[in-house]
């Protein structure tokens, strides 16, 4: 079997960069996985939700996923370097000749614009939904629909509950942590 020093410097991918993100790749799933196994555990027991180490933990957690797709992205696009198709063309011929600074920075220019108005919009139908606030429909601290076992399981199934004024007990094929079901 031919090792990397086999081959000529000049076609050997920077082994550091591959070696590490990929581990931390690895590395970051696992704890995904862990932070899943333990979602699940504490689910079983009814205590999720009021779990403040896990809650800090799965804060923390959010942004992990897309760390990860980057260590990812990372291996692959290190890994086969200095090869666009190995052992046909190398990525310093893999460039459009008729590609311009120009073309690049318009290009550039009109994903930014595109992601201006999407995030903007976003924001602003967001801030008026904040402005507007919840509805202003009162509801009686002692009525059927704030009972644990008549309590929607789903958040917006209470919407639709509370509309018709009538509550019903949970069902078999609701989602219901142990400490609620009746």
């Amino acid at each position: 079997m031919r090792g990397l020093k086999d081959f000529p410097r000049e076609d050997r991918p920077n082994v550091a960069v591959v070696f590490f993100a990929f581990r931390i790749m690895v590395g970051i799933a696992l704890l995904m996985f862990a932070l899943v196994l333990s979602g699940i555990v504490l689910f079983a027991r009814g205590k999720l939700e009021t779990s403040p180490r896990w809650l800090r933990c799965a804060t923390f957690g959010m942004p992990l996923g897309f760390i990860a797709v980057l260590a990812g992205w990372t291996t692959t696009e290190s890994g086969r370097q200095p090869w666009t198709v190995y052992g046909l063309m190398r990525t310093s011929d893999s460039v459009t000749p008729s590609l311009t600074a120009g073309d690049v920075g318009l290009s550039w220019l009109l994903y930014v614009l595109a992601y201006i108005v999407i995030f903007g919009s976003g924001f602003i139908l967001l801030r008026r939904l904040v402005r507007i606030g919840p509805a202003d429909e009162h509801v009686d601290t002692d009525s059927d629909l704030l009972q644990p076992e008549t309590r929607a399981a789903r958040p917006l199934s209470a919407a639709s509950a509370s509309a018709s004024g009538a509550a019903k007990a949970a069902g078999p094929d609701d989602v219901v942590p142990p400490s609620r079901r009746s």
